[in-house]
């Protein structure tokens, strides 16, 4: 393992219900279910947007696909929750469903609340896909910037309790141009992220910086300055979760077979997804890669 000179930051199911022939309410809490059931992703999905509508009553919930619900409170205010993420987490197990649970419920239920203009030092810079993008109203969607392929540099909000999207709108709440946003957020990921480590001996190898920003580390051209000798050719990297990027070099066949394959298995498990195209690091910028 190598450091990287980078930066440093301080159960058995309910059971059967009893209920009079002419009704088939269930007399068990969307909660009570999803802890004592192994649910299957459809019913956890179903479950989890009843459990929300039982903690939102006067809120509207909308599936806007199969795991992605939109919410509008009764001012109006909108927010999209993602049920990906807890799903991955809840379908491992070996979790207290009921804190984890809770813990998302909690952070769904702020996410229409009406929160104080950012601070300049909680933007920071996610990179997410062109299915994330796609999620959004035409009205309401997230600062961002082509990275390339299918990869976007999504601007949003650090706070302790929660992470939210960067719209115009709060960008220019926070006074801040759109010119200066990259710089800005690199700045903070620099001195929130934890001193970024490299895994392996070649010819691929693992970067990882955290939890919820690995993946931004393809933003710092520094970085990858340094790394380029590591690799034969030209960096070829991928970041098939917000947790992981691999990286290898164009002229090593092993190299991209082993990270190809890899970001396909993290991918299909579904945790924290990004995406499984490569990219390639050519002339300082990054480029969809294109194979011999």
């Amino acid at each position: 393992m190598t450091w990287l000179p980078f930066g440093r930051k301080g159960g058995d199911a309910p059971p059967a219900a009893s209920a009079p022939a002419e009704t088939t309410v269930s007399p068990y809490s969307a909660m009570d279910l999803l802890v004592e059931r192994a649910c299957g992703r459809d019913e956890f999905f179903l479950l989890y947007l009843r459990l929300l509508q039982e903690r939102m009553p006067t809120a509207t919930l909308t599936m806007l696909s199969d795991s992605v619900i939109g919410m509008v409170d009764e001012n109006g205010k909108e927010a999209t929750v993602y049920m990906d993420n807890v799903w991955s987490v809840y379908m491992r197990g070996h979790v207290d469903r009921r804190e984890l649970l809770d813990r998302y419920v909690r952070h769904s239920m702020i996410l229409t609340q009406e929160m104080p203009a950012p601070a300049l030092e909680d933007i920071v810079a996610m990179i997410k896909d062109t299915e994330f993008q796609r999620v959004f109203k035409a009205d309401n969607l997230p600062m961002s910037a082509h990275l390339c392929g299918d990869l976007w540099i999504v601007y949003a909000i650090d706070r302790p309790e929660s992470m939210a999207t960067l719209s115009r709108s709060k960008m220019l709440a926070a006074g801040v141009n759109e010119e200066d946003l990259l710089a800005l957020s690199l700045g903070n990921l620099q001195r929130i992220l934890p001193a970024a480590e490299r895994h392996g001996q070649g010819p691929w190898f693992l970067l990882a910086a955290g939890g919820d920003y690995t993946a931004s580390l393809l933003l710092f051209d520094d970085l990858w300055d340094s790394l380029a000798e590591d690799v034969d050719g030209d960096i070829v990297a991928v970041v098939p979760a917000r947790d992981t990027l691999l990286y290898t070099g164009s002229n090593s066949a092993a190299g991209l077979a082993a990270i190809r394959d890899r970001a396909q298995r993290i991918v299909a498990r579904g945790d924290n997804v990004i995406s499984e195209t490569l990219i390639q690091r050519r002339g300082g910028k990054w480029q969809a890669f294109q194979s011999n």
